[in-house]
């Protein structure tokens, strides 16, 4: 069985950032016969009014009591905030699932802050990044085979993933963080890639060639053929 290759991620800045917060409220006004409460006016959250504050008058006596906190009308509706760049933005309205889960994953914004530092073209620097940031791997290329999909004008960098590829790190993640991470794993699998689907011949010289591959690429053939048979048909 051949494998797929493996691209170099060029990844934008991804810091982690936490996932927006309940809507709430804006400032409310001051009572002048009481503590004027901290909820006024809601900001607009999700398109409604905002959060738990009601407005704070010039009550005569009576106090406010429920109070919120304001938010950003705009963000509140999106799963994870944009980092304020036309890129993070496109991820945060187009791929959410996949942009929160790097996000959510310090290692795949670790990975993606490391291959800043990597000139275009380096490999040697990009698998260093790999091999440090391995549990972010799967998060990493996943959010970029989305942001190709869907963001390619405002992530020019992001290269696809076949459907095979998908696959293979959306249900075999361990398998393949650990097999990308090992650079004799990831040159085995862009040889197999090489060869004319079904020739087992060609992939067996592949597995000779980087024989110290060998088990975590046979790792990811095990699972790829539990999980994902009819994407990686072909392979």
């Amino acid at each position: 069985m051949a494998f797929s290759s493996w691209k170099a991620c060029a990844a934008a800045a991804l810091l982690a950032t936490a996932c927006s917060s309940e809507p709430g409220g804006g400032s409310g006004g001051a009572g002048t016969g009481g503590t004027g409460g901290t909820g006024g006016a809601g900001g607009a959250g999700t398109g409604g009014t905002g959060g738990t504050g009601g407005a704070g008058g010039a009550g005569g006596g009576a106090s406010s009591t429920t109070s919120g906190s304001g938010g950003a009308g705009g963000e509140a509706g999106y799963a994870c905030a944009s980092l304020g760049d036309p890129c993070s933005t496109c991820l945060s309205l187009r791929c959410q699932d996949s942009f929160c889960a790097c996000q959510e994953n310090p290692e795949c914004a670790a990975l993606a802050n490391c291959f800043l530092i990597c000139a275009a073209g380096d490999a040697p620097c990009q698998q260093t990044c790999l091999t440090a940031h391995a549990a972010g791997i799967s998060d990493s290329f996943l959010e970029g085979g989305c942001a190709s999909e869907l963001c390619s004008a405002q992530c020019p960098s992001r290269v696809p993933l076949s459907a095979c590829e998908s696959c293979r790190f959306a249900g075999c993640a361990a398998e393949m963080n650990a097999c990308v991470a090992d650079p004799s794993c990831r040159a085995l699998l862009a040889c197999a890639d090489a060869c004319e689907a079904g020739d087992a011949g060609c992939a067996e010289e592949c597995a000779m060639l980087y024989e110290d591959g060998a088990p975590a690429a046979q790792a990811v053939s095990d699972c790829q053929g539990a999980q994902c048979g009819a994407a990686c048909e072909d392979r």
